[in-house]
């Protein structure tokens, strides 16, 4: 195999256009697009703010078409721990997109990264959602997550709306509290 044969088979062509990288944004609330699963596996790693170990299966969807085509969307299917309700739709997620990949597993237990291979390069329809949370040094920490996914070609392809994010005051002792002493007035000891 000669150097200059790429990885897809492509001789490259030098073109600006093949060789950058695309900027990689957050992508639209409610865009849709077909997308292929590029990893599926069972994560388990620590959680820094509790210190405990967080279960989940972690799907990650390259985009095919579309405005946002070949951006990577995360899935987190969280169905080891959480409120009865959360762990039942997860678990019906999980089934769902086994389902949509004629996967059908061989036992009971939950499946292994090794087993869930076959899913690999599947393509489905998926509707993506974006996540906003405050960070500590005051700013936005925002991303995407899939919030639906359909057998492929159910989704027309298009690009949501942004969703707007709302930041609201950080309550604290003094705002939380309608009565406060005056703090002009004389202390008592």
């Amino acid at each position: 195999m000669s150097f200059w044969q790429s990885g897809t088979g492509i001789t490259p062509s030098g073109r600006p256009e093949d060789a950058f990288t695309q900027n990689f944004t957050v992508i639209p609330e409610g865009s849709c697009a077909e997308a292929m699963i590029k990893s599926f596996t069972l994560v388990e790693k620590e959680n820094k703010h509790t210190g405990k170990i967080d279960k989940f299966y972690m799907v990650v969807w390259k985009i095919l078409s579309g405005d946002y085509k070949s951006q990577e969307v995360t899935q987190k299917i969280k169905c080891f721990d959480g409120k009865p309700e959360q762990i039942d739709r997860a678990l019906n997620m999980l089934k769902l997109v086994m389902q949509l990949c004629d996967f059908k597993p061989t036992h009971s237990e939950a499946p292994k990264d090794i087993e869930l291979i076959p899913m690999l390069n599947k393509i489905l329809s998926i509707k993506i959602g974006e996540w906003s949370m405050p960070k500590q040094d005051g700013g936005m920490m925002e991303g995407n997550f899939v919030r639906e996914c359909w057998a492929s070609g159910h989704l027309a392809t298009e690009t949501g709306i942004k969703a707007e994010v709302v930041h609201r005051p950080t309550d604290s002792a003094l705002t939380r509290n309608a009565k406060m002493p005056d703090l002009d007035d004389s202390l008592p000891f």
